[in-house]
């Protein structure tokens, strides 16, 4: 798509997700050698969790490896809209894409503190998306309106069935 992302959003986003990171592992680590931590346990084992960890996982990855191949890859050619492939279904696939990936990891040590680091991130999201449509829509005017009003901003639209 055309249109420029906020100057400090990989900066910032790079801090958030380092942040993020660092505080499941030292609260996860934290709870596995028995010290205190804001880790919640005992709702089930780990591994009973780990199957829908895994499925979260590929769902973020593959929104965001989808959403990067559009942008960057062979389907960038074009010069304007992006509303083929991710984007026909959500506005932004990649900022959705790394959220839902960071959240499977919630599925094997669910951390207070990570929930609260993950809300920032979610604000902060969707700042930068609010700045992004802002911009889309001034240099892509109309064409981008149209788009914004048939493709759901965060929830994926599903095909519907031909009836």
């Amino acid at each position: 798509m055309s249109g420029d992302e906020h100057p400090l959003c990989d900066s910032i986003q790079l801090a958030m997700l380092v942040l993020y990171f660092a505080i499941w592992g030292v609260d996860v680590l934290s709870h596995l050698t028995g010290r205190s931590s804001t880790v919640v346990s005992g709702l089930t084992s780990v591994p009973a969790l780990a199957i829908p960890a895994v499925v979260v996982w590929g769902l973020g990855g593959y929104l965001v490896f989808n959403s990067h191949r559009s942008v960057f890859g062979l389907e960038a050619r074009q010069i304007g809209l992006i509303d083929s492939g991710v984007y026909s279904r959500v506005r932004h696939p990649m900022y959705l894409g790394t959220m839902v990936f960071c959240s499977g990891f919630l599925f094997i040590m669910t951390s207070i503190l990570s929930l609260g680091v993950l809300a920032a991130l979610l604000v902060f999201y969707n700042e930068m998306a609010n700045y992004e449509e802002r911009e889309l829509i001034r240099t892509l005017g109309q064409e981008y309106a149209e788009y914004r009003s048939r493709v759901p901003k965060w929830y994926p639209a599903w095909p519907r069935k031909a009836q």
